[in-house]
């Protein structure tokens, strides 16, 4: 079995269909765990981006990778506070194909009128904003080795020789040794052909280094080497990820002609997105709510390493 097809029954047909728990009870953390300043932030770059006419309403708001809903809570709760009359130019989707994790999301989200779409095939938007954390880490990927791609024989990584196509597409990336993502260029086609227009805007961490492997198990917020350790004891029980090849992103961004208009570490973005203003406000209106996020913002901003990222990129009609 090819490690994609292992990679895709671990993941999409076990662990998330399962609906899984994220944050200190689940096997790893993300930036929304660690409290509502993330996605506040978010809703301020979003009304920025209003606020400058890069965005104009009417338009559909649309997560992808919402796992409990926790994002879309922040977010929309942060815009209620922010401004509440911007609701009615808003349209609310999640696309989400496990049911388990539906009903997580609509248990979360009991007071928001939104919509479930299984996957972008069976979308049409006219202008839509998108926003997702940590979603291209859960694309299936292949593990390269030089000429060589990995199989996974009885709970064990065999390297064989690569598929042609394969090969092609990794010369094209310089990519010598790590993961290839196998799913990010139809993820990219089915976007352009299911939008108008849009702003995709995205957390993920990454690199540009094609030299290593970066494929990780997290169980119970300890990591564990898939090379090195018997994948039959975590399969499907626990959490498989990788680094996002920056390479790749960007060159797929280039291809479909869309315009990249950010691309800079998570830290960074979250400040720009107006973390001091939102500080200095909190301080005047509400002590509790400033020393909260004064809080998570430490997490947020000392606890995850360099390679966590932002970006965003753009199609506009042609």
């Amino acid at each position: 079995m090819k490690f994609s097809d292992f990679f895709h029954i671990w993941l999409h047909e076990n662990y998330y269909k399962n609906g899984v728990n994220i944050g200190k009870n689940g096997d790893f953390f993300t930036a929304v765990s660690v409290g509502n300043l993330f996605g506040t932030l978010l809703a301020k770059h979003f009304l920025y981006l209003i606020d400058q006419k890069i965005l104009k309403t009417p338009l559909e708001l649309v997560e992808i990778g919402a796992n409990e809903g926790y994002l879309s809570r922040d977010f929309l709760s942060a815009l209620l506070d922010l401004r509440p009359q911007i609701f009615p130019e808003l349209s609310f989707f999640i696309i989400e194909p496990h049911e388990k994790l539906r009903i997580l999301q609509r248990k979360t989200l009991h007071a928001v009128d939104f919509t479930h779409k299984s996957s972008l095939k069976e979308c049409h938007f006219k202008n839509a904003f998108f926003f997702c954390n940590e979603l291209f880490d859960s694309f299936t990927c292949e593990l390269i080795n030089d000429d060589k791609m990995a199989f996974v024989e009885d709970f064990k990584l065999i390297f064989k020789p690569m598929h042609k196509d394969l090969k092609r597409k990794c010369l094209a990336l310089n990519l010598q040794k790590g993961e290839y993502n196998t799913q990010l260029e139809d993820f990219f086609k089915d976007l352009n052909e299911a939008c108008e227009q849009f702003i995709f805007a995205g957390f993920d961490y990454g690199s540009y280094d094609n030299t290593r492997f970066s494929i990780r198990i997290y169980r119970q917020h300890e990591v564990f080497n898939p090379l090195e350790c018997n994948l039959k004891d975590f399969f499907g029980k626990s959490d498989l990820t990788y680094n996002v090849n920056f390479n790749h992103l960007q060159k797929l961004i280039k291809e479909l002609n869309f315009k990249l208009l950010e691309f800079k570490k998570q830290s960074l973005a979250l400040i720009d997105f107006g973390f001091e203003t939102l500080l200095k406000e909190c301080k005047d209106k509400n002590q509790k709510s400033y020393e909260n996020f004064l809080l998570q913002s430490k997490i947020l901003f000392f606890n995850f390493d360099e390679k966590f990222h932002f970006f965003e990129f753009q199609k506009t009609k042609t």
